[in-house]
C-alpha cells in the first residue's frame, strides 16, 4: 500500500511538473517583434590633399643677436 501511494505521488508530481512547463512555455513562446530606425550620420569627409592657410608661408622675423 504504500509504494502504491509513492507511485501515484510520483506520477501526480510528474504530470504537476509538466503541466507547469506547458503553461511557463505559453508565456514564454510569445516574442515581440520591434523594429528601429537608426539614422547614420558619417563624419564629413575632406576631398582635398592639400589645405591652403593664409599667412602660414610668411616668414617671421627673428632678432639677430
Amino acid at each position: 500500500m504504500n509504494r502504491l501511494k509513492i507511485k501515484y505521488a510520483v506520477a501526480y508530481g510528474f504530470l504537476a511538473t509538466t503541466a507547469v512547463a506547458l503553461i511557463a512555455s505559453l508565456f514564454t513562446g510569445c516574442h515581440v517583434y520591434e523594429h528601429e530606425e537608426v539614422e547614420i550620420i558619417r563624419c564629413p569627409v575632406i576631398e582635398a590633399d592639400t589645405i591652403d592657410i593664409p599667412g602660414w608661408d610668411k616668414e617671421i622675423a627673428t632678432p639677430e643677436f
